[in-house]
């Protein structure tokens, strides 16, 4: 140790150095690190959601769901298993132990799931871990006073929406309360009697065989049907002008048939061979000419309009109904991407609804949940904290030493123990968050000790009158003096703190980032209190 101390006091020009690329790289780090709310913990749970386009719930219970379902329930460390099955959609979610290995997991659940049988129509599962990252970061009330949903609901989504999406960083933007545009289809029993048709066959016509496009939910004779249809309909009168085929029906006139009896009749009386040739062959005939018919028709058959047989309207309409401050108001939430920054993405959004509302001054927006805002709190407290700690600091001590040349050079440490604390963090990839700024803000109190301690030491030293050390030679040794005290604190301090990182499930991995934060700040603060610390007083003392 004696040597460590020593190279510090002999090469100044080294140590200043890296005091400064310390201070460089701490800035950098801390600046160019994740935002975050919390810290980033795993949840044990694996969604597994197919779409089923066009199916009701029970068929896609019974095709997609439940061979799902007991295909995961069959892997190891599989703890729940839940399903939920509706219109055109099933959603299976897997949960394990905190301790499982969720890379490995969701390897074998996708490995499972493409072994599992499914119908030809249905897409391929999509297999993807829950995640803190899917919550929204930011959510926006949009509302206009005396303006109706439909205008309001035309701005946010050909203005406000693309600009949003627009921004980098940003996974999704789910709107609510918007009024949407469904179809609404009710068959004409007469027409559909007339034509020989049935509902069931006009729905599977709409829905077609290459989908390519779906309209979404429709409401037949009051329930609602999941239709897709083919990229040929595009509007509602594209839906109206739809051809359906249909099979005519063949007529029946009451005067033939007597006719033909007498006919019979006739003919079976008769006994000459020549009548019952000849009776023959017009048979022959016709049923030649019957079969032709068919083939005709098995070619091409007649169509009809689909407003013809149905009435066909579009109707306008909010799923959802959102209000704030007592008016109608459209919900925007904002999810972020996983390696995104929350702080930049939630000011680049609000960059844009700023921009949106200079457009529309008559459209008021209300941010309703903001995670960027208290994660520049709690940075600007910190920052806060560390100036206060850091002035009151040299207060005491120069209330102690009565000398300020060793005040700054004790307050010194604690900027340079955060700051190594702040590159150990970036290159663990820890986030900035609650959390670690909490263990800094902590750690600001105990990083001076040390300093304190060997400042102290070689004060009392120099002002010994039987002391016969002189110089560098009793820095360096009241720094030794001094190192197995505080070191001996550091490491006591660090097994209190340490343990907590050591809790299994959420509460470990929400502490982790806790504990090291105040680990990596005191072993800083040992290592600026041996080197820095008798460096910089033999320079300026």
């Amino acid at each position: 140790m004696r040597k460590i101390i020593a190279f510090s006091m002999k090469n100044k020009l080294a140590v200043w150095l890296l005091t400064l690329v310390v201070i460089i790289g701490g800035i950098y780090a801390g600046t160019n690190m994740k935002m975050e709310t919390m810290p980033n913990f795993t949840i044990p749970v694996v969604s597994v959601s197919t779409v089923y386009q066009g199916a009701s719930p029970d068929e896609v219970d019974n095709s997609v769901t439940e061979p799902i379902e007991q295909k995961l329930q069959a892997l190891p460390g599989v703890q729940n298993v839940s399903a939920t099955s509706s219109t055109g959609m099933s959603a299976v979610v897997v949960e394990y132990d905190y301790s499982k290995d969720m890379d490995k997991a969701t390897d074998d659940i996708k490995e499972a799931v493409d072994q599992v049988s499914l119908p030809d129509q249905v897409s391929t599962p999509n297999v993807a871990r829950i995640s803190m990252d899917s919550m929204p970061v930011y959510s926006l009330s949009v509302s206009g006073k005396d303006m109706s949903l439909d205008r309001l609901s035309d701005r946010v989504e050909k203005d406000l929406l693309p600009s949003i999406q627009g921004v980098d960083g940003i996974s999704s933007v789910t709107l609510s309360g918007q009024q949407t545009e469904s179809v609404q289809i009710s068959f004409k029993a007469n027409q559909l009697k007339k034509f020989g048709l049935s509902q069931d066959t006009v729905v599977n016509l709409i829905k077609g065989n290459n989908v390519s496009a779906p309209l979404g939910l429709y409401t037949i004779d009051q329930s609602q049907k999941s239709i897709v249809v083919s990229g040929n309909i595009k509007s509602v009168n594209d839906l109206k002008d739809m051809r359906i085929p249909y099979t005519p029906q063949p007529a029946l006139s009451g005067q033939a048939q007597p006719g033909t009896a007498a006919q019979r009749q006739a003919a079976t009386g008769a006994s000459t061979q020549q009548n019952a040739g000849q009776t023959q062959q017009d048979a022959s005939a016709q049923a030649d000419s019957a079969s032709g018919a068919q083939q005709a028709a098995a070619i091409k058959l007649p169509t009809v309009k689909l407003s013809e047989v149905a009435s066909v309207t579009l109707q306008k309409k909010a799923e959802s109904i959102s209000r704030t401050n007592g008016e109608r108001s459209i919900g925007l939430s904002v999810v972020k991407g996983q390696d995104a920054n929350t702080v930049d993405v939630v000011n680049d959004v609000k960059a844009k609804v700023a921009a949106f509302n200079k457009s529309y001054p008559d459209i008021q927006t209300e941010s309703m949940f903001d995670q960027g805002q208290p994660i520049e709190q709690s940075v600007k407290t910190m920052v806060e904290k560390a100036i206060y700690g850091a002035l009151f600091a040299m207060l005491i001590i120069l209330l102690f030493l009565r000398n300020i040349r060793t005040t700054l050079i004790s307050v010194i440490s604690i900027p340079l123990s955060l700051l190594i604390a702040l590159i150990v963090l970036k290159q663990m990839d820890i986030t900035l968050n609650v959390m670690t700024l909490g263990a800094m803000t902590i750690a600001i109190g105990r990083v001076v000790d040390d300093s304190i301690v060997v400042i102290e030491n070689i004060y009392r030293r120099m002002s010994l009158s039987t002391e016969k050390l002189r110089g560098r030679e009793l820095i360096r040794e009241a720094t030794h003096e001094m190192f197995i005290p505080i070191l001996s604190s550091t490491i006591v301090t660090i097994a209190v703190f340490l343990p907590m990182a050591l809790v299994s499930g959420v509460v470990g991995q929400i502490f982790w980032p806790f504990a090291l934060t105040i680990v990596f700040s005191l072993l800083a603060s040992l290592l600026v209190a041996i080197t820095i610390v008798p460096m910089l007083f033999e320079q300026f003392l």
